[in-house]
């Protein structure tokens, strides 16, 4: 089982990719923790692509780590999770929104939004390897 931990021990977003046999993953569990709050949501990958855009998101990150303007977004197929990232006061701020659509009877189910800060030198680089290795199952 492929994971990566995005953010610190006590907040973060966690993703772990199925067990799939051999190849990339069909899916991701997505797990967003921070004090006080715990949620997480399946996220289903394109079936063009995969989880190829949220490899080169992560990438395009850490190749940019000493900066850029304005905010840039990764959001899955189905929206299930989003990612806001922004480069502020030397540190990298992910906005995570996870949120689960059930339409059913009036109930449009729920959302989730945390910020997470992370290094942008070793630790993003970090991060967008792990991510590559989800992302292709190796």
């Amino acid at each position: 089982m492929l994971q990566t931990r995005i953010g610190s021990d006590q907040d973060f977003l966690q993703l772990t990719a199925d067990a799939a046999e051999d190849g990339p993953p069909q899916f991701l569990l997505a797990e967003l923790q921070l004090r006080g709050l715990s949620a997480s949501v399946r996220v289903v990958h394109s079936y063009v692509t995969g989880f190829a855009d949220l490899t080169e998101f992560f990438q395009r990150l850490a190749d940019d780590w000493r900066g850029w303007d304005g905010a840039r977004t990764w959001e899955s197929l189905e929206s299930d999770l989003k990612i806001d990232a922004s480069h502020q006061h030397g540190h990298v701020q992910l906005r995570v929104t996870i949120q689960r659509f059930q339409p059913d009877w009036g109930n449009e189910g729920w959302t989730a939004t945390g910020d997470l800060t992370i290094e942008p030198g070793e630790q993003l680089s970090r991060i967008a390897q792990e991510i590559k290795a989800l992302a292709t199952g190796s």
